[in-house]
């Protein structure tokens, strides 16, 4: 199966702060892979928690984020790639103060990306308005992750 994805095409969605754009779907890859694009403002990123059927990689376009992978804290900056195994506790936080722009990837495609759109909110528009962090968006992430094999750690002290 192959594609081309023009720039500004793929599918927006929205999480508190967060802007995912789905540069590559399950569909469109015959269920291989996801990949997209995040766009990670100030003080963005999920909490700890594990993928427990697909491997994750990140690639740092523009910006800095923390990583932390399992045990091990990394400060990645623009041209740096993460692999994050399966089963392995890890999040990533923007401490910078400004937007990072990251491609994610997601290997096995598997339900990750029902995940994702079961979480966060689709929309159209190129430049939205960000949404703040709701107890709405919490419980309605929870579930999804409880349905798709993601699990949600609770958080740690630092």
């Amino acid at each position: 199966m192959s594609f081309f994805r023009p720039t500004d095409t793929g599918t927006i969605l929205l999480g508190p702060g967060d802007i995912y754009t789905l540069l590559a779907t399950t569909a469109e890859t015959g269920g291989d892979y996801i990949a997209l694009e995040a766009l990670e403002p100030p003080d963005g990123g999920p909490p700890l928690h594990i993928h427990h059927n697909q491997v994750e990689t990140f690639y740092i376009l523009e910006g800095e984020m923390e990583m932390t992978l399992g045990d091990q804290v990394y400060e990645a900056k623009a041209g740096d790639f993460v692999h994050v195994s399966k089963g392995t506790p890890h999040r990533f936080l923007n401490r910078s103060r400004t937007t990072t722009k990251v491609v994610f990837t997601f290997v096995p495609a598997g339900d990750i990306e029902e995940f994702f759109r079961e979480s966060f909110k689709e929309t159209t528009d190129r430049h939205p308005l960000l949404e703040p962090l709701t107890d709405a968006f919490i419980q309605r992430m929870v579930e999804a992750a409880d349905r798709h094999d993601i699990e949600i750690l609770p958080p740690t002290e630092g």
